[in-house]
């Protein structure tokens, strides 16, 4: 399945995304994370979503996956 299909699908079923594990990375690059994923028929969606990049509104324990598109990694069967 690609990744279009996978956004499609995210936006057809407007799942929840729900955080699932948050901390640092650690190695050479220290980045602050949060760590979310969303059921879909397609199966578990995972988002990677840097810190820095989270804007003045913090993330809560759900959201509406189909605006984490930009950090998706890819999906579980």
């Amino acid at each position: 399945m690609t990744k279009n299909e996978i956004k499609k699908t995210l936006y057809r079923e407007k799942p929840e995304a729900k955080l699932i594990d948050k901390g640092r990375t650690g190695g050479i690059v220290d980045i602050d994370f949060h760590r979310y994923e969303a059921e879909t028929s397609l199966g578990t969606v995972r988002f990677f979503v840097p810190d820095h990049e989270m804007g003045e509104r913090p993330f809560g324990e759900t959201e509406p996956a189909q605006l984490l598109i930009r950090w998706m990694e890819g999906t579980i069967s």
